[in-house]
């Protein structure tokens, strides 16, 4: 259509107008086409080097968000002690410490869910959810050292089956790169809960108070049925200092990343209802906990990842545990003295193994 009515301007113009002005009109047409189209050159090379996908893709994208999922298997125990000074409605007394142990089994697999949302690859919000998946669990082991020290003279062990759900969440931010490595640092809070059901009591015990030894023959005993349940819930306020190495293979990159974590408070509160004895005891304490992880990370160019993660926990706790007989004609060592009560120091204890293996994806944006 330019074309045409451009002919049909010149033909008006060749019958109406001077040659000298149209000689004049066409050069500077000439002129400024020219300088048009090197204009036109420039532009176009300066739109390809903006509209280069890199380049935009890199303008464009502020940060991505991550979900994974996959499966951990757990390693080792929680528990708790008790002894020294004891306060109760018959006086105060001290005993060794410790002079009971509880230890709960920790032998179970999990599910979890990790969300991570970056921004600009300098500040990343980190959630996870584990829930487990297997409910029985080994056996819980009880030892009394009663009335000496370092002399066990009651021990039990229980068949436990345990319901567990652990959460986190924090915050890091990359303080510097060099090369392909970078220093991450960041601060968080983790809650752990787990349910015990303790059942089919196994007994044996030298334990005598007729002799004046305190030490009689082996007796031993088997209870079927619910002995125990237990409730324990910890909370961690974490801080975490991350090298992290960056190797570009393939068409990914391999992630290595070296976790020193640690909570400087943790508070533990936990309710163990000896079912047997008609005696529940509550406990509360605070102390510290060591955190380190290695985690090895492998995302493909189609941002697809794939992530297998070792992780070691080990925590102490201080505090007291409160003692209530609600049935104490189960259990004569109080006296039967109705609504015995007692407060006495306590320590929970805890190592924590984790394996888990899990694949996801990064969304950017």
């Amino acid at each position: 259509m330019a074309v045409l009515l451009k002919l049909y301007c010149q033909k008006k113009l060749v019958n109406s107008t001077p040659l000298h002005i149209i000689a004049f009109f066409f050069i500077i047409t000439a002129v400024t086409l020219a300088y048009a189209d090197e204009n036109d050159k420039e532009n176009l090379a300066l739109k390809g080097i903006i509209s280069n996908p890199q380049t935009e893709s890199a303008a464009r994208k502020i940060g991505h968000f991550d979900i994974e999922n996959g499966f951990e298997r757990h390693y080792f125990y929680t528990l708790y002690q008790i002894g020294g000074k004891t306060l109760s409605r018959q006086g105060f007394s001290y005993y060794h410490f410790p002079i009971s142990e509880l230890k709960f089994p920790l032998d179970v697999y999990m599910f979890y869910l990790d969300i991570n949302l970056s921004f600009i690859d300098r500040l990343t919000i980190h959630f996870s959810m584990h829930s487990s998946i297997n409910t029985r669990v080994g056996k819980m082991k009880d030892s009394d050292w009663v009335p000496y020290p370092k002399i066990k003279t009651i021990y039990s062990e229980s068949d436990a089956r345990i319901k567990a759900v652990f959460n986190e969440i924090d915050l890091t931010a990359r303080l510097f790169t060099v090369s392909f490595f970078s220093l991450k640092a960041g601060i968080g809070f983790m809650h752990q809960y787990m349910n015990y059901s303790c059942s089919n009591l196994e007994q044996i015990s030298f334990y005598d108070s007729s002799s004046t030894t305190y030490i009689g023959n082996p007796s031993y005993i088997k209870l079927l049925g619910k002995a125990l349940n237990y409730k324990i819930q910890y909370y961690f306020f974490t801080m975490q200092i991350t090298p992290l190495v960056t190797v570009h293979i393939g068409g990914g990159a391999l992630e290595i990343a070296a976790a020193i974590r640690f909570s400087p408070y943790i508070k533990a509160k936990d309710i163990d209802d000896h079912i047997l004895r008609g005696k529940t005891s509550k406990g509360e304490s605070t102390g510290t906990a060591f955190m380190p992880t290695l985690r090895i990370y492998y995302i493909f160019n189609t941002r697809i990842f794939i992530t297998a993660k070792l992780e070691y926990m080990y925590l102490t706790t201080k505090g007291e545990q409160n003692q209530y007989y609600y049935n104490p004609f189960l259990d004569f060592s109080t006296g039967n003295i109705p609504g015995w009560s007692a407060t006495i120091e306590y320590k929970t204890k805890s190592e924590q193994l984790s394996v888990s293996l899990g694949a996801g994806y990064s969304f950017e944006f």
